[in-house]
């Protein structure tokens, strides 16, 4: 990715994060005192449409990538895959037996969980190949 693009594309994903904070900060508030369902299902959807629009920049990063670089999004995607889903696992038989109770606000953090294991994968799969990609 040029130059140009990767500071395009950093510039977009600052703005998204800043847009899902503010929809963050200012709707959330809002769930626990509306009574209508219908404000309340706005209210608590309209953040997801920043992360919506992340994904889909994320994609067309890795899209308009070399082959290489998307090895290494793949191989980074998959493994983040498979440590949350496995960590999601683990956590749905541990409250299905009750051996932790948790309510169902502990889904919110699946996405960043995912994030934040694929950003760790990618950058380590990307050191083994000299540093490409670490931008």
């Amino acid at each position: 990715m040029s130059r140009f693009m990767l500071s395009h594309y950093r510039r977009n994903v600052f703005l998204l994060m800043a847009a899902y904070l503010v929809l963050l900060l200012l709707l959330w508030p809002l769930t626990k005192s509306t009574s209508s369902l219908p404000l309340k299902a706005a209210y608590t959807l309209l953040p997801v449409l920043p992360m919506i629009a992340m994904l889909w920049l994320i994609a067309r990063r890795v899209m308009d990538s070399d082959e290489l670089q998307q090895r290494v999004h793949l191989i980074a995607l998959s493994t983040a895959t498979g440590v949350v889903s496995a960590a999601s696992l683990a956590g749905g038989f541990l409250c299905a037996t009750h051996v932790v109770e948790l309510d169902g606000d502990v889904l919110v953090w699946i996405m960043p969980g995912l994030a934040l294991v694929y950003a760790a994968t990618r950058w380590l799969i990307a050191r083994r190949y000299g540093g490409l990609g670490c931008a």
